[in-house]
């Protein structure tokens, strides 16, 4: 089962960042007195057209933080070029049944706008880990949901191979940083999850099974931007048994992880 649940991790790492967050296409209003637009979605791209206030833009899609964008202008030629989030922020949705309602001298700015909430402050993020469990290798990756600037909570999942074991992890946790506007930021997590161990070569029919641990740890983590992160945390795991003696384990992980 574990196997399987890491490899819909991987599928959802995949695909959700190509997800399309809206089947209505958004119609923005250019609020500020100019508005760039590049031939191509990077900052290495040249501007080859300056779109002013008043003007409207719709989004055709999304490559990571840059937007294609149709623009009508004179008559009925069209420039379709990329603008980046920070400056799609500054305009005004135009289209949306949220807008329409709001009274016509109200401005909300499209980051401010419930309906692209997630666009400008995105709370998913996938990543993904290598890291060292006693003298076995283990490769895994997480899932997580900001529930605050500080707080967070997320599912985990590894693979592990040893010389003389090898096996599956799945976790849930509770994560705190207390310095979230750092960019090296401290945190600590807690929760409780479960390993399924197999052992190798001749003692292969012997010790297999399955027992619940709690998991507490701490790391630190580098913001590399405002949607990729660097990390690296310790995790100690209390293994729940059904006799008296509870094993332990200590796990190191680096990983890369990024909001979408």
């Amino acid at each position: 089962m574990p196997r399987y649940f890491l490899r819909l991790l991987l599928m959802l790492m995949v695909l959700l960042p190509a997800y399309s967050y809206a089947s209505e296409k958004l119609q923005l209003s250019i609020l500020e007195p100019f508005l760039d637009i590049h031939t191509g979605p990077g900052k290495n791209y040249p501007v080859f057209y300056i779109a002013q206030r008043g003007e409207t833009i719709e989004i055709q899609k999304r490559r990571n933080e840059w937007f294609k964008v149709h623009l009508k202008v004179i008559g009925d030629r069209t420039k379709i070029g990329w603008v980046h989030r920070n400056a799609l922020g500054l305009t005004m949705i135009t289209n949306s049944k949220a807008s329409n309602e709001k009274n016509s001298d109200d401005i909300v700015l499209a980051k401010d706008d419930p309906l692209l909430s997630t666009l400008f402050n995105p709370d998913l993020y996938f990543g993904f880990n290598y890291g060292q469990m006693s003298s076995a290798d283990l490769v895994g990756i997480y899932i997580g949901k900001a529930i605050t600037d500080s707080f967070s909570v997320e599912v985990q999942a590894g693979e592990f191979l040893g010389a003389t074991a090898q096996g599956n992890t799945v976790a849930g946790v509770i994560a705190f940083a207390p310095f979230p506007q750092w960019r090296l930021s401290p945190f600590v997590q807690i929760g409780a999850g479960e390993i399924y161990t197999t052992a190798r070569g001749t003692n292969s029919q012997q010790n297999a099974g399955s027992n619940t641990f709690l998991q507490s740890g701490f790391g630190l983590q580098l913001r590399l931007s405002d949607r990729y992160q660097l990390r690296l945390d310790y995790r100690h795991h209390n293994i729940l048994t059904s006799t008296d003696n509870n094993g332990e384990l200590e796990t190191w992980h680096i990983g890369f992880s990024g909001y979408f």
